[in-house]
Protein backbone atom coordinates (compact mmCIF):
# COMPACT_ATOMS: atom_id res chain seq x y z
CA UNK A 1 0.00 0.00 0.00
CA UNK A 2 1.53 3.65 -0.77
CA UNK A 3 0.12 7.04 -0.26
CA UNK A 4 1.20 10.18 -1.10
CA UNK A 5 0.15 13.49 0.06
CA UNK A 6 0.26 16.62 -2.11
CA UNK A 7 0.68 19.97 0.02
CA UNK A 8 -0.73 23.02 -1.69
CA UNK A 9 -3.01 21.69 -4.59
CA UNK A 10 -6.10 24.97 -4.37
CA UNK A 11 -6.35 27.77 -2.16
CA UNK A 12 -9.71 28.74 -1.24
CA UNK A 13 -10.69 32.26 -2.88
CA UNK A 14 -12.73 33.22 0.54
CA UNK A 15 -10.70 31.92 3.54
CA UNK A 16 -7.23 31.77 1.41
CA UNK A 17 -6.11 28.68 3.05
CA UNK A 18 -4.48 25.98 1.27
CA UNK A 19 -6.02 22.18 0.60
CA UNK A 20 -4.05 19.32 -0.06
CA UNK A 21 -4.60 15.93 -2.28
CA UNK A 22 -4.17 12.66 -1.57
CA UNK A 23 -3.78 9.55 -3.76
CA UNK A 24 -3.40 6.39 -2.53
CA UNK A 25 -3.28 2.63 -3.72
CA UNK A 26 -3.41 -1.25 -2.21
CA UNK A 27 -1.79 -4.09 -4.89
CA UNK A 28 -1.96 -7.23 -2.83
CA UNK A 29 -2.71 -10.86 -3.98
CA UNK A 30 -4.37 -9.70 -6.34
CA UNK A 31 -6.47 -6.81 -4.98
CA UNK A 32 -6.25 -4.17 -6.79
CA UNK A 33 -7.68 -0.47 -5.24
CA UNK A 34 -6.51 2.81 -5.68
CA UNK A 35 -8.27 7.04 -4.88
CA UNK A 36 -8.41 7.81 -8.49
CA UNK A 37 -11.57 5.04 -9.20
CA UNK A 38 -13.16 7.26 -6.78
CA UNK A 39 -12.74 10.51 -8.52
CA UNK A 40 -13.79 8.12 -11.77
CA UNK A 41 -17.25 7.44 -10.58
CA UNK A 42 -18.01 10.50 -9.00
CA UNK A 43 -17.86 12.43 -12.37
CA UNK A 44 -20.42 10.44 -13.62
CA UNK A 45 -18.71 8.84 -16.51
CA UNK A 46 -17.11 12.39 -17.37
CA UNK A 47 -13.86 11.41 -17.10
CA UNK A 48 -10.73 13.79 -17.55
CA UNK A 49 -6.82 12.75 -18.72
CA UNK A 50 -6.15 12.49 -14.47
CA UNK A 51 -8.36 10.00 -14.31
CA UNK A 52 -7.47 7.75 -17.33
CA UNK A 53 -6.52 4.43 -16.10
CA UNK A 54 -3.22 2.42 -17.85
CA UNK A 55 -5.40 0.40 -19.53
CA UNK A 56 -7.54 3.02 -21.40
CA UNK A 57 -4.22 5.29 -21.78
CA UNK A 58 -2.86 2.44 -24.03
CA UNK A 59 -4.06 3.42 -27.60
CA UNK A 60 -2.93 7.00 -27.22
CA UNK A 61 -0.14 7.39 -30.82
CA UNK A 62 2.35 9.46 -28.79
CA UNK A 63 4.26 9.46 -25.42
CA UNK A 64 5.13 12.28 -22.99
CA UNK A 65 7.68 12.05 -20.28
CA UNK A 66 8.82 13.80 -17.54
CA UNK A 67 12.89 13.89 -16.28
CA UNK A 68 15.09 15.06 -13.98
CA UNK A 69 16.96 18.18 -15.44
CA UNK A 70 20.27 16.79 -14.66
CA UNK A 71 19.60 13.59 -17.18
CA UNK A 72 21.88 12.04 -19.29
CA UNK A 73 22.42 13.91 -23.08
CA UNK A 74 21.76 10.31 -25.07
CA UNK A 75 19.01 9.50 -22.46
CA UNK A 76 17.52 13.21 -23.56
CA UNK A 77 18.45 12.99 -27.33
CA UNK A 78 16.88 9.28 -27.68
CA UNK A 79 13.81 10.70 -26.00
CA UNK A 80 12.83 13.43 -27.72
CA UNK A 81 12.77 11.45 -30.89
CA UNK A 82 10.35 9.47 -29.04
CA UNK A 83 8.46 11.73 -27.44
CA UNK A 84 9.31 15.21 -29.71
CA UNK A 85 8.63 18.06 -27.68
CA UNK A 86 6.57 16.25 -24.98
CA UNK A 87 9.34 16.14 -22.98
CA UNK A 88 9.39 18.18 -19.59
CA UNK A 89 11.82 18.80 -16.75
CA UNK A 90 10.95 18.62 -13.24
CA UNK A 91 12.55 18.33 -9.49
CA UNK A 92 12.04 15.57 -6.99
CA UNK A 93 11.16 11.94 -7.66
CA UNK A 94 8.09 11.68 -5.64
CA UNK A 95 6.64 15.10 -7.82
CA UNK A 96 7.86 13.36 -11.11
CA UNK A 97 6.02 9.74 -10.27
CA UNK A 98 3.33 11.53 -9.18
CA UNK A 99 3.04 12.87 -12.27
CA UNK A 100 2.56 9.37 -13.67
CA UNK A 101 -0.04 8.44 -10.92
CA UNK A 102 -2.19 11.43 -12.09
CA UNK A 103 -1.83 10.66 -15.67
CA UNK A 104 0.36 14.16 -16.63
CA UNK A 105 2.69 12.24 -18.37
CA UNK A 106 2.99 8.59 -19.48
CA UNK A 107 6.74 8.00 -18.13
CA UNK A 108 9.24 9.05 -15.71
CA UNK A 109 12.38 7.93 -16.47
CA UNK A 110 15.70 8.57 -14.27
CA UNK A 111 18.98 7.09 -15.79
CA UNK A 112 21.17 7.19 -12.54
CA UNK A 113 21.56 5.78 -9.33
CA UNK A 114 20.23 8.74 -6.95
CA UNK A 115 17.19 8.12 -6.07
CA UNK A 116 16.29 5.86 -2.93
CA UNK A 117 13.82 3.05 -2.26
CA UNK A 118 12.10 5.56 -0.20
CA UNK A 119 11.35 7.84 -3.14
CA UNK A 120 9.63 5.45 -5.00
CA UNK A 121 7.72 3.08 -2.36
CA UNK A 122 4.81 5.44 -2.51
CA UNK A 123 4.02 5.64 -5.92
CA UNK A 124 5.22 2.30 -6.86
CA UNK A 125 2.20 0.88 -4.92
CA UNK A 126 -0.26 3.04 -6.47
CA UNK A 127 0.66 2.20 -9.87
CA UNK A 128 0.27 -1.52 -9.52
CA UNK A 129 -3.11 -1.07 -8.44
CA UNK A 130 -3.72 0.73 -11.76
CA UNK A 131 -1.99 -1.58 -13.72
CA UNK A 132 1.04 0.24 -13.78
CA UNK A 133 4.47 -0.32 -11.76
CA UNK A 134 7.61 1.17 -11.35
CA UNK A 135 10.52 -0.65 -13.00
CA UNK A 136 14.65 -0.96 -13.31
CA UNK A 137 15.52 1.00 -16.47
CA UNK A 138 19.02 -0.96 -16.74
CA UNK A 139 17.62 -4.00 -16.90
CA UNK A 140 14.48 -3.24 -18.80
CA UNK A 141 17.20 -1.90 -21.47
CA UNK A 142 19.03 -5.24 -21.30
CA UNK A 143 15.72 -7.50 -21.48
CA UNK A 144 14.78 -9.17 -24.64
CA UNK A 145 11.10 -8.74 -24.68
CA UNK A 146 10.35 -12.46 -26.64
CA UNK A 147 11.16 -14.26 -23.69
CA UNK A 148 8.22 -13.19 -21.84
CA UNK A 149 9.76 -12.47 -18.92
CA UNK A 150 8.40 -10.27 -16.20
CA UNK A 151 8.86 -6.92 -15.96
CA UNK A 152 11.62 -6.09 -13.73
CA UNK A 153 10.08 -4.16 -10.93
CA UNK A 154 11.79 -2.53 -8.55
CA UNK A 155 11.58 -4.15 -5.07
CA UNK A 156 12.30 -3.25 -1.17
CA UNK A 157 13.18 -5.70 0.84
CA UNK A 158 16.95 -6.46 -1.00
CA UNK A 159 19.94 -4.54 -0.35
CA UNK A 160 22.18 -3.50 -3.24
CA UNK A 161 25.51 -5.95 -2.89
CA UNK A 162 28.44 -4.64 -1.93
CA UNK A 163 26.91 -1.14 -0.93
CA UNK A 164 27.15 0.57 2.47
CA UNK A 165 25.04 3.02 4.18
CA UNK A 166 22.07 4.56 2.26
CA UNK A 167 23.99 3.21 -1.40
CA UNK A 168 22.69 -0.18 -0.13
CA UNK A 169 19.19 1.10 -1.33
CA UNK A 170 19.53 3.51 -3.90
CA UNK A 171 17.79 2.64 -7.29
CA UNK A 172 20.86 1.49 -8.80
CA UNK A 173 19.57 0.57 -12.30
CA UNK A 174 17.85 3.86 -12.51
CA UNK A 175 13.81 3.61 -13.26
CA UNK A 176 11.38 4.04 -15.52
CA UNK A 177 7.42 4.56 -14.02
CA UNK A 178 4.67 3.56 -15.70
CA UNK A 179 0.63 3.62 -16.12
CA UNK A 180 0.27 1.17 -18.85
CA UNK A 181 2.30 -2.12 -19.68
CA UNK A 182 1.50 -2.21 -22.94
CA UNK A 183 2.31 1.51 -23.23
CA UNK A 184 5.51 0.73 -21.59
CA UNK A 185 6.40 -2.32 -23.84
CA UNK A 186 6.31 -0.26 -26.75
CA UNK A 187 7.96 2.94 -25.50
CA UNK A 188 10.62 0.59 -24.50
CA UNK A 189 10.66 -0.70 -28.01
CA UNK A 190 11.08 2.82 -29.26
CA UNK A 191 13.77 3.96 -26.76
CA UNK A 192 16.09 1.09 -27.17
CA UNK A 193 16.03 1.51 -31.23
CA UNK A 194 17.00 5.24 -30.44
CA UNK A 195 19.87 4.59 -27.98
CA UNK A 196 21.29 2.01 -30.11
CA UNK A 197 20.98 4.78 -33.10
CA UNK A 198 22.32 7.11 -31.08
CA UNK A 199 25.41 4.91 -30.04
CA UNK A 200 26.39 4.16 -33.73
CA UNK A 201 26.66 7.90 -34.39
CA UNK A 202 29.41 8.46 -31.82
Amino acid sequence: MGVINQPFVSRDPNTLRWKGQCYWGLSYMGTNMHSLQLTISRRSGSETHTGNTGSEAAFSPSFSAVISTSEKETIKAALSRVCGDRIFGAAGAGYKSLCVVQGLVDIYIFSEDTTFKWDSCAAHAILRAMGGGIVDLKECLERNPGTGLDLPQLVYHVENEGAAGVDRWANKGGLIAYRSRKRLETFLSLLVQNLASAETQT
